[in-house]
């Protein structure tokens, strides 16, 4: 999946993919109204990573999985909280798909603020991952932006 992205005022064009162009994104460098080109049809970045939401990179596996699937098909991996504990921390967490997460170069997500919480609690995210969701200026660890409320 890669996207060809033009910034105003740029003559050239740079193209991504979903994950750098989420990264890009999320650290300034690519504006949600510029435009972009995917399998040769026209839009904004806003409307691409919109298009882009209905299937996800599994965190544990990296394969493409369905927005639907309450787990990853290759490696049964969870993509959402099925049944919150009572008196969890997630059961009042956002359920929207806005927390990426950054390690090695590599970014995860969107996961809602509930899926995060467990993956931190659970290790698969660790504490000095990388994190961001709208409203952060910067990319923050994730023990920062998770911390207990």
């Amino acid at each position: 999946m890669n996207y060809i992205v033009q910034r105003p005022g740029d003559l050239g064009v740079k193209t991504y993919s979903l994950v750098d162009l989420r990264v890009a994104v999320a650290s300034g460098e690519v504006q949600l109204d510029c435009q972009a080109q995917h399998n040769g049809k026209k839009m904004t970045v806003l409307e691409a990573l919109k298009a882009a939401s209905t299937s996800y990179e599994c965190y544990e596996c990296g394969k493409e999985i369905s927005s639907l699937a309450t787990a990853c098909p290759s490696c049964g991996a969870p993509t959402r909280v099925i049944q919150p504990s009572l008196g969890s921390t997630t059961a009042t967490a956002s359920s929207t798909l806005d927390f990426y997460v950054a390690r090695e170069g590599k970014c995860f997500g969107p996961y809602t603020e509930a899926d995060a919480r467990n993956y931190l609690a659970d290790g698969r995210i660790r504490a000095d991952d990388l994190c961001w969701r709208p409203g952060l200026d910067t990319w923050l660890p994730a023990s920062h932006v998770l911390r207990e409320q």
